[in-house]
């Protein structure tokens, strides 16, 4: 079955401040202004993804990360790490000098073999890529739970306490301190990034910003930002909101609403947006839902399996994992 979301996200960014283009009915970046978009026919256009196949042989994946279409890395629950490089899956690798947290694992990956990840959520980032992971305790951490790093390989993390670190190559450093736990970090550059959980965080270079209570009523639970200007970050209520480089947008549901009040819908789990055209997000029954610069389109692709992350390096390629350690590869064509 094929649900179509009722709003787009182009409604949202033509909210900044810059002139709507004329012609052929786009806006900046190539993106349609609010009110022209229309839903693509089912099945036209956007990634096929493949059936799930068993990686982990047991634990479940926690998130994964793509530097490039063929070099990804993933984490599972037991803290290890397991790579991809388009085609197969190598053996996993568990790196040392690490224990168990009550933080997050995650991964984040700005190029071919180099990555940031926290495989346990403990107080230790693995930095690295392929068979090959050298870790940095960093003093002071309690429970790290997520990571983001941008293409020159600026990184920002956060822990359980909202305590705030960074690397720009040379060793981790504490920085201003974010407003609590982290559930995701998206950066761009030093100087943006964006941080979710309970609200939305931006770091300027130099601080997190405090979030606004007006955002959402619910946790968040992912965000990507291909660019200063355009970002997306989704919540527990099947919303997204977008950012513009200026403000964010209001909430658009773009999931299922619960079948009675007393049930919990599905919600997004994860997020990976390579252009500021197309965008894919995974959610919580399974299903993967793609937008091409008009409606969303949602399609059951692991039906029964709550899948756990989601990256794109670039709209030909997707790898999605679930949190029954499988993963799933979403290709044109």
């Amino acid at each position: 079955m094929v649900r179509w979301g009722v709003v787009v996200l182009a409604a949202a960014a033509a909210g900044c401040s810059a002139p709507v283009a004329s012609g052929h009915g786009t806006g900046p970046a190539g993106r349609p202004p609010a009110g022209t978009a229309q839903p693509a026919p089912p099945g036209g256009g956007g990634l096929s993804f493949s059936r799930p196949v068993d990686v982990t042989g047991g634990p479940g994946f926690a998130a994964v990360s793509c530097g490039t279409t063929t070099s990804c890395a993933a984490v599972d629950a037991s803290g290890r790490i397991f790579s991809f490089d388009g085609r197969a899956w190598a053996a996993p690798v568990a790196p040392a000098g690490q224990s168990m947290g009550p933080g997050t694992p995650a991964v984040s990956c700005w190029a071919a073999a180099a990555c940031a990840a926290i495989p346990t959520g403990g107080d230790a980032v693995a930095v690295g890529g392929g068979g090959s992971w050298a870790v940095s305790t960093l003093v002071g951490a309690t429970g790290l739970g997520a990571v983001g790093c941008a293409p020159g390989g600026y990184c920002a993390a956060v822990d359980a306490e909202g305590n705030a670190f960074a690397s720009t190559g040379q060793g981790w450093y504490r920085t201003s301190g974010d407003w609590g736990a982290s559930s995701g970090i998206a950066c761009v550059s030093s100087s943006f990034c964006v941080s979710v959980s309970g609200g939305l965080s931006l770091w300027d270079g130099s601080r997190w910003s405090q979030p606004t209570r007006d955002q959402s009523t619910s946790s968040f639970t992912a965000v990507t930002c291909p660019s200063a200007t355009f970002c997306v970050a989704a919540n527990r209520t099947g919303d997204v909101l977008v950012w513009n480089g200026q403000s964010w947008s209001a909430p658009l549901p773009i999931e299922s609403p619960p079948s009675s009040a007393t049930t919990i819908g599905p919600y997004v789990t994860g997020l990976s947006c390579p252009t500021t055209t197309f965008c894919v997000a995974v959610d919580s029954a399974g299903d993967v839902l793609q937008w091409h610069g008009g409606a969303w389109r949602t399609v059951p692709s692991d039906p029964g399996r709550a899948l756990t992350g989601v990256s794109c390096p670039d709209p030909s390629l997707c790898v999605a994992v679930d949190a029954a350690g499988r993963a799933l590869v979403g290709r044109t064509g």
